[in-house]
């Protein structure tokens, strides 16, 4: 089961601001309902078909030990991207239009958030 308890200590240790350690305890609690008792690493996958859109859409996906990987059901699918989304708000502006944001998560409650932006267009 995740370490909820550690999550804002191993946010500090990554220096993720305040509004990082929030949502991601806040989506770690519901995750946690639908995850394996042995698990190696999660994935929450959020995309958006164009920068700043409000509909996405999530993939919930768990590392067992054995290095399989499987979808899995948090407690209320549409709460983890509502409050990874909501991120958006606190970034600067140039970095608020990005396509897929990645959650991964380990047993110990550490954590990644990592973007990815639309390829720029070329210059005419």
């Amino acid at each position: 089961m995740l370490c909820l308890a550690l999550a804002p200590l191993a946010a500090a240790a990554q220096k993720a601001d305040a509004a990082q350690i929030d949502a991601v305890s806040s989506a770690a609690e519901c995750l946690a309902v639908g995850l394996p008792a042995k698990w190696k690493e999660l994935q929450v996958i959020i995309t958006v078909r164009k920068p700043l859109a409000d509909d996405v859409g999530v993939l919930y996906m768990v590392t067992l030990p054995d290095g399989q990987v499987e979808p899995f059901t948090p407690c209320d699918p549409r709460l983890p991207p509502v409050k990874l989304v909501g991120l958006r708000d606190n970034q600067p502006e140039k970095d608020r239009g990005w396509i897929k944001m990645i959650l991964t998560m380990r047993p110990d409650a550490g954590f990644n958030i990592k973007y990815e932006y639309p390829e720029p267009e070329p210059k005419k």
